[in-house]
């Protein structure tokens, strides 16, 4: 065995150039699949983990929903949203004090032009811990003190005043660096989170979230509140977080379908390059097939030496665009201020290098049997003359 992968490698070595022609085909299909399942791996993990951190079940009651309601025409019904009452704190208020069972926890928020109120349980809007300072009381919250908490990218520390619409307010704390991955309605790494009751500037919307809510309740209560009859619509939406999850997954689906369309054209450029190199190899080594079979040598023999050829040129690409990935994880990780952590797992390893082997083996079939099928006479007899 180590003597026959000893002659693939002095086989290889003979043609450098044709065999880094094959190599780099080889190479950039296999580091663009890779690449593509280590991206698509990695944005899905971290998603995964903020939606699961930020709650699944967690409920929206806002204006317009999430999910595209269209009409028959298949148009966007942005006339019928756009008329709709907004989400307020008195029907926030409506819901707590007489939404009973209806949930387990609940919260306003109000979206203004530079900062967002909060009421209620706040940490269901931001879960992100707090690298300084300390978060709201719930006394805080009811009287509507000039506090605030800010984004670790706001350049504010804790006990600097801010002027936010007109009210100057005091930062008590600071949040941990987000990124670009945490699942939140707001930047938190820019937010500017206050009581509401000290949001002076207007509200552009309002929201209301609900921890462990019953859904059909939920719309009893808001159909009440806004004193809508039987025969009228719904003119609010209730949201679930787990929409844009699916929604998520389908893009993440999509990268890594293109990711394979890539990989699957770069790897038939390099498979035909191999396979042109084999057969030229044959040709020019008619000869040496000749005086084994003469000696001996079965076809299974020949055929099995130029497979071997195949796939070690397939695995060695595989391994150079492979090492190419790993090379861009490595320095990714050390770049400041990274906010997705790239990591490449066992099973992407494994299917590149499933993938090469495949390669190898089919590309590599077709000029090996031609090598098998010289009779010794007729390999060791000058085909140019």
């Amino acid at each position: 065995m180590n003597d026959s992968l000893a002659q693939a490698f002095r086989e290889l070595k003979a043609d450098r150039f044709r065999t880094l022609l094959s190599l780099s085909g080889i190479a950039v299909g296999i580091f663009s699949i890779v690449a593509a399942l280590t991206l698509v791996d990695s944005l899905q993990h971290s998603l995964h983990e903020g939606f699961a951190s930020f709650g699944n079940d967690l409920l929206f009651v806002e204006r317009e929903p999430l999910e595209p309601d269209l009409n028959e025409d298949g148009e966007y019904r942005w006339w019928e949203y756009t008329a709709r009452p907004p989400v307020t704190w008195r029907e926030y208020r409506y819901l707590a004090e007489a939404g009973g069972d209806a949930y387990s926890q609940i919260a306003f928020v109000a979206y203004g032009p530079s900062a967002v109120g909060v009421a209620g349980d706040w940490r269901l809007l931001i879960q992100q811990p707090l690298s300084a300072g300390r978060g709201f009381t719930a006394d805080e919250l009811e009287e509507g003190l000039p506090l605030v908490l800010a984004g670790a990218e706001t350049t504010a520390k804790v006990g600097d005043k801010l002027w936010l619409d007109g009210v100057r307010c005091e930062v008590i704390g600071i949040f941990e660096k987000a990124g670009l991955t945490t699942v939140c309605p707001v930047d938190i790494d820019h937010v500017r989170l206050i009581p509401y009751r000290a949001l002076q500037g207007p509200v552009l919307r309002g929201s209301i979230l609900l921890a462990g809510a019953e859904p059909e309740q939920i719309r009893q209560l808001m159909r009440s509140c806004r004193r809508l009859t039987p025969f009228q619509k719904d003119d609010f939406a209730l949201n679930r977080i787990s929409y844009l999850l699916d929604e998520m997954n389908k893009l993440f689906s999509m990268a890594a379908k293109l990711g394979w369309i890539i990989g699957f054209f770069s790897l038939l450029a390099g498979g035909f390059g191999m396979a042109n190199m084999l057969y030229v190899s044959v040709e020019e080594r008619r000869q040496q097939i000749g005086i084994c079979r003469a000696l001996g040598a079965r076809r299974r023999t020949i055929e099995r030496q130029f497979l071997e050829e195949a796939v070690l040129l397939s695995l060695l690409g595989a391994m150079a665009g492979i090492g190419l990935v790993v090379l861009l994880v490595m320095l990714q990780r050390r770049l400041p201020g990274s906010v997705l952590p790239l990591t490449l797992t066992v099973r992407t390893l494994l299917a590149g290098t499933g993938i090469a082997l495949v390669l190898g083996l089919v590309f590599g079939t077709a000029p090996a049997r031609a090598a098998a099928r010289l009779s010794p006479v007729e390999a060791m007899t000058d085909h140019k003359k």
